[in-house]
């Protein structure tokens, strides 16, 4: 009787369930809207900065930028890349923004003064002219009007020496002596003019004297930056610190700060 041989038990056939499963792929990031806000803002702002007509409106942009890409780099989930370029931009032309508006600045002082009218002391002598024998026109002093090119007219009122001038707190020191110079002034252009201790100064010899304080007449206030519409009239008394015992020659009048047009008066 023989024995039978033992079947060889069969491999199981993988099924789909046995099956090693493929690994998940990786999720991917969301966009970052602010993200991309931020970088729009950064690149507009870094156009602006350097432009110097738009320099002054680049910084609040550029601020803007940097303050939206920190917003985005806060986000979880979502996309970093621009948020970080955003911040980088912004930051950067920040930087350079500061530099241009700078350079804008000092180039516009620069221009000013070197178009500045220049004053100087009036000619007070009678000679006679070579040709004609015509006599050249007295020089404007106290009570006189001079009307400027743009039709500003100034009238130098009275001169005072050892003067006192209105209480003020933010009023500087007195190292000699007060001299007031009162004016008047008529506004005859198509713009306000703009009335400050800058306006008025007063010469002794080369030496300039500027103006330590300034008040209305009339109403007796500080004139820090007054502003005279057009077609009106303002009256006004300049208080300037020469050394003692000494008299002023001529005082000076400006229409603005760094732009306007000087007038000039004898003291005497």
């Amino acid at each position: 009787m023989t024995t039978p041989e033992p079947t060889p038990e069969a491999t199981p056939e993988p099924t789909p369930e046995t099956a090693a499963a493929p690994a998940a792929p990786a999720a991917k990031k969301a966009r970052n809207t602010l993200g991309m806000v931020a970088l729009g803002l950064a690149v507009f702002g870094a156009l602006l900065a350097i432009i110097p007509a738009t320099n002054g409106f680049s910084w609040v942009i550029l601020l803007g930028a940097f303050v939206v890409s920190i917003v985005a780099l806060t986000r979880k989930g979502q996309g970093k890349t621009m948020a970080l370029i955003a911040l980088i931009v912004s930051f950067l032309f920040w930087i350079i923004s500061i530099f241009v508006g700078i350079a804008v600045v000092a180039t516009a002082v620069s221009e000013s003064l070197d178009d500045a009218p220049s004053i100087s002391a009036p000619d007070t002598s009678d000679a006679e002219d070579a040709e004609d024998g015509a006599t050249e026109p007295a020089a404007a002093g106290i009570g006189d009007t001079i009307t400027t090119d743009d039709g500003v007219e100034i009238t130098l009122l009275s001169i005072t020496p050892d003067a006192t001038s209105p209480d003020d707190y933010f009023a500087s020191e007195v190292r000699g002596t007060l001299v007031a110079v009162s004016m008047s002034m008529v506004n005859g252009t198509n713009e306000a003019v703009t009335i400050s201790g800058g306006s008025v100064k007063g010469f002794i010899g080369e030496a300039e004297y500027e103006a330590s304080r300034i008040y209305g007449t009339e109403s007796g206030d500080w004139y820090a930056l007054e502003d005279i519409n057009p077609g009106l009239t303002a009256a006004f008394t300049a208080y300037i610190d020469v050394p003692a015992d000494t008299d002023l020659d001529t005082v000076s009048y400006t229409t603005e700060l760094f732009f306007g047009e000087g007038v000039v008066f004898l003291a005497k």
